[in-house]
């Protein structure tokens, strides 16, 4: 099975900690369930609930989560009961949507007030990109990571920020996912920040 659905992503979990006991948890392209289960294991999620299109991942899903709808969201986007969830998580999911602002204002028209909703979506604004692009007019579609062919749409800190706010989410918190080894004390990484972030993590609350 792809590393896709089976990745950690303890990196999120670090993200929502210090917002405490999140509640009813909808994980949207839950994969394997691996972030379910550890939102569950750590004690910050009361309950965890999925949706997720590749019926082999899951079927992985269903022992860490409570209930899987196995389809598109556009599918099933009838059939869930909104309101009854305290957080919404779409991890590396809005890039792969044929149109993510229209999904980001009907999450927001659905769900109850006060409910959150967390992003984690690739920059393509990261040097990787960026510099083969101004030197060597290249923009090469690969495999995986930040641009990965099965991504339909690009997104910066900035047109992120533009795209939930439009849907009428108010955000909480954003950061960027900067690889360790840039995160030295003499390493200009807050002022490279754009440039050196991998990926956005934002949490925003209707």
């Amino acid at each position: 099975m792809s590393r896709y659905y089976t990745a950690d992503r303890r990196d999120l979990v670090d993200f929502l900690r210090p917002y405490g006991q999140l509640g009813m948890v909808l994980d949207i392209g839950c994969a394997g369930g691996r972030l379910g289960r550890q939102l569950l294991q750590t004690g910050l999620a009361e309950r965890c609930d999925g949706i997720e299109p590749n019926a082999e991942a899951a079927s992985q899903a269903a022992d860490p989560l409570h209930r899987i709808w196995v389809a598109d969201l556009e599918a099933v986007t009838g059939q869930v009961p909104w309101t009854d969830y305290d957080l919404l998580i779409m991890a590396d999911v809005l890039e792969h949507l044929i149109d993510p602002w229209r999904v980001l204002a009907e999450l927001h028209r659905r769900v109850r007030p006060g409910a959150r909703l967390l992003l984690s979506v690739p920059n393509v604004r990261h040097k990787s990109v960026v510099l083969p692009l101004l030197f060597q007019g290249r923009f090469d579609y690969a495999d995986a990571g930040i641009l990965d062919r099965t991504h339909l749409h690009f997104f910066t800190r900035s047109s992120l920020l533009d795209a939930v706010g439009r849907a009428g989410w108010r955000m909480v918190a954003i950061a960027p996912y900067i690889k360790p080894k840039y995160r030295r004390w003499w390493f200009p990484h807050r002022l490279l920040g754009e440039f050196l972030a991998v990926q956005y993590f934002l949490l925003v609350e209707k």
